[in-house]
């Protein structure tokens, strides 16, 4: 009976999370949206110009972000393919962590 009870809670939990996941990734395409376009209408800048002063502005978070990328990656790596955290962490790092995951965990065949 009490795991019943503990898989419908851990089943609700899901659900509010992709609930408030869904939320976030909407309001952030809506917010992606309007910015595209009030940069699009403007005639003294360019789309990329615009792209390039928001990332010098917000570096730091984009920078955190990708490190966070790059930890989470090293740990799947560490658990998907039983290899060295801190090498995979090193790997992903200096290559994207896409790129780190197929190099390190691509398998020789012998």
């Amino acid at each position: 009976m009490k795991k019943n009870k503990d898989i419908i809670f851990s089943r609700i939990l899901m659900v509010i999370c992709a609930i408030i996941i869904v939320y976030w990734i909407w309001s952030g395409l809506i917010w992606l949206w309007e910015w595209y376009v009030s940069v699009s209408t403007s005639e003294n800048t360019t789309v990329w110009a615009e792209i390039w002063l928001f990332m010098s502005e917000y570096i730091s978070v984009i920078a955190l972000v990708y490190g966070i990328m790059s930890l989470q990656v090293a740990g799947l790596a560490e658990l998907k393919f039983q290899k060295n955290f801190l090498k995979a962490f090193g790997l992903s790092i200096v290559l994207t962590p896409p790129i780190m995951m197929a190099v390190y965990g691509h398998k020789r065949i012998e």
